[in-house]
């Protein structure tokens, strides 16, 4: 029997919350409606850190401490720091569509998911694209065919897992020592739920919001759910690990009436609560890295 959990508001007034990453003691989360990535607290205090009229998505620190933010419609990631922000690498010759989620792995290479909404047919997933940025400015496609790519995570053994959305599945790459992806299977998969935003823990389970559902929860490889977070009246968009001590997981949710969603109010907002397991290594020693 899974584990119930409850939830408390840490900040509202979003608009359209994205890619929560934990580092330097705050959570940080791009608004994609707003063009803003801000920063938040264990207060609950906001502050705006970057502005990026392409509309941000995936978020993610290089080892230097650098925060890159992917700009879905110019398909460029960005690297912001003390001077304005720089283009980290350009992905228009090799994306699908717009710019998604992304993740950074120890090393500093870059992933981000790709998707073009607007294809349809028989191979409507073939534009769907994971593409890799390295540090030394190549960039490549590094998988493809996915049904609609959507979270990213990285887990402490340095596998790539991928949430296919409309596959109902997540998918798990080994990353080889060149950043290419390696024995590509199925992490886990999932029966009357699609999974968007996803973080991987210490003990290699993995939590993730489902599409269009109340509900965040933790699954381990073999597809059993170990652990369920309840969002009454709230829609699961993403979630992250973090915290004093990586056991706080970061819940994104917004109001659960899609109707006119486009001109929708500002519903979307943070909510926390605390588990067992803490966040994956991976993700700590970035942040460790980062504050020196």
């Amino acid at each position: 029997m899974t584990k119930p959990l409850k939830t408390s508001v840490l900040a509202s007034g979003f608009w359209r919350l994205k890619a929560p990453r934990w580092n330097l003691g705050a959570l940080w989360v791009s608004d994609v409606r707003a063009g803003k990535v801000f920063r938040i607290d264990l207060d609950g205090k906001v502050a705006t850190v970057a502005d990026v009229p392409g509309r941000p998505f995936g978020l993610g620190f290089l080892p230097d401490g650098g925060l890159l933010v992917a700009s879905m419609t110019q398909q460029l990631i960005l690297k912001f720091g003390s001077e304005k922000p720089v283009v980290h690498a350009d992905l228009a010759a090799v994306a699908s569509g717009n710019l998604r989620d992304l993740a950074v792995a120890r090393d500093g290479n870059v992933y981000v998911t790709s998707f073009d909404v607007e294809a349809s047919g028989p191979d409507c997933f073939a534009s769907a694209r994971v593409l890799l940025a390295m540090p030394d400015g190549n960039i490549r496609s590094v998988a493809d065919n996915i049904a609609y790519p959507n979270g990213l995570a990285i887990t402490s053994t340095h596998d790539l897992l991928v949430a296919e959305t409309l596959g109902n599945r997540l998918l798990a790459f080994k990353i080889d020592s060149d950043g290419i992806l390696l024995h590509r299977k199925v992490f886990a998969n999932f029966e009357g739920m699609s999974p968007l935003g996803i973080c991987a823990d210490s003990e290699g389970a993995v939590w993730a919001a489902a599409a269009r559902q109340p509900l965040f929860v933790r699954v381990q490889q073999d597809g059993r759910v170990t652990h369920r977070v309840h969002v009454l009246d709230r829609h699961a968009v993403a979630c992250q690990l973090g915290g004093q001590d990586g056991r706080t997981l970061f819940c994104l949710t917004v109001a659960a009436n899609l109707d006119d969603y486009p001109n929708r109010q500002q519903t979307a907002r943070v909510e926390t609560t605390m588990v067992d397991v803490p966040g994956a290594a991976s993700s700590i020693r970035l942040a460790e890295i980062g504050a020196h």
